[in-house]
């Protein structure tokens, strides 16, 4: 317990001083440096799913999924930065190239090359780099100047999902543990016999829980007040609530795929907690409600 909370509150330290970074360094330098930690998450999980996956595919398979996750993230980086064409656009093509080489082993390499082989290495160029790239995407994403009163920019999206994931597992966990005999229904018992439905209740209690200490906390700082809080509480409640189903999702996802390659954790980076796609797993998902749930309110508004 003592080495899961002592490697778990390096994360959050690490997590803490590249938000810092974005926060208080000029000229979108801390932005790139926002995503340098997230490039080193695409590296490391990328390796992770590589070495779990490694009896179903061959040392080529793994060179161009690797080389994917070297490449991708750096240029949808630089074409965020400079704005010349969207990271969608390059993860797209990425991803697209990808495929055709993959593709095309099933003729150049064709005795030592399975579709199993093939589909499992498209799904680790996926989980974590596409999913992570969306995140440097995340990043990039600058407020309109007509919206600055709201603070709808960058900083938020990523507190609302490194924050409202974080209290979402914690507080599932805590309703698990108190609450476990009472109410031992099983939320997912083939994939995940420890997870019950009430911990998945408190999950969602912690999701909304810490949107709203966020909107609260984030606004009274950046705003100096809380503009239109009838609406816009709400809208952090729902936001909330959405990115704690899409972490607990995210976690059986996890659990999912660690059963059907028969491990027990992704990794060891992180005592007690396991590898870095064991840290990240329901972090991935939540990015796509949030990012989703921004795209559509900056229409809205």
């Amino acid at each position: 317990m003592k080495i899961r909370l002592l490697s778990g509150s390096l994360y959050v330290a690490i997590l803490a001083a590249f938000f810092c970074l974005k926060i208080f360094l000029p000229n979108g330098y801390g932005d790139l440096c926002f995503d340098g930690m997230i490039y080193a998450f695409a590296l490391f999980g990328t390796f992770e799913m590589l070495r779990a996956t490694k009896e179903k595919t061959t040392a080529i398979q793994r060179g161009l999924v690797f080389a994917f996750a070297v490449l991708v993230v750096p240029f949808c980086v630089l074409a965020e930065y400079f704005g010349t064409v969207s990271g969608f656009i390059v993860v797209f093509l990425g991803l697209f190239v990808l495929s055709v080489g993959l593709l095309s082993l099933l003729v150049l390499r064709n005795e030592e090359t399975s579709l199993e082989g093939l589909g499992i290495s498209l799904l680790s160029a996926v989980y974590p780099t596409v999913l992570l790239c969306l995140l440097v995407i995340v990043n990039h994403t600058s407020a309109d100047p007509e919206l600055v009163h709201l603070a709808l920019d960058s900083r938020i999206m990523i507190l609302l999902i490194f924050v409202v994931s974080p209290c979402a597992d914690s507080i599932a966990y805590v309703f698990g543990i108190s609450f476990k005999k009472y109410f031992p229904k099983k939320l997912a018992p083939t994939l995940s016999p420890n997870k019950t439905v009430i911990g998945g209740i408190g999950g969602l209690v912690g999701g909304m829980l810490g949107a709203a200490a966020l909107y609260f906390i984030y606004n009274a700082i950046v705003v100096g007040g809380y503009p239109q809080m009838y609406i816009w509480l709400p809208v952090y409640l729902v936001i909330g609530l959405f990115a704690a189903v899409a972490t607990a999702f995210g976690d059986l996802v996890e659990s999912c795929i660690k059963r059907k390659l028969g491990v027990k954790d992704m990794g060891k980076i992180m005592p007690g907690h396991g590898g870095a796609l064991d840290r990240l797993d329901g972090t991935l998902f939540a990015t796509i409600v949030v990012y989703a749930a921004f795209t559509f309110l900056s229409i809205l508004v």
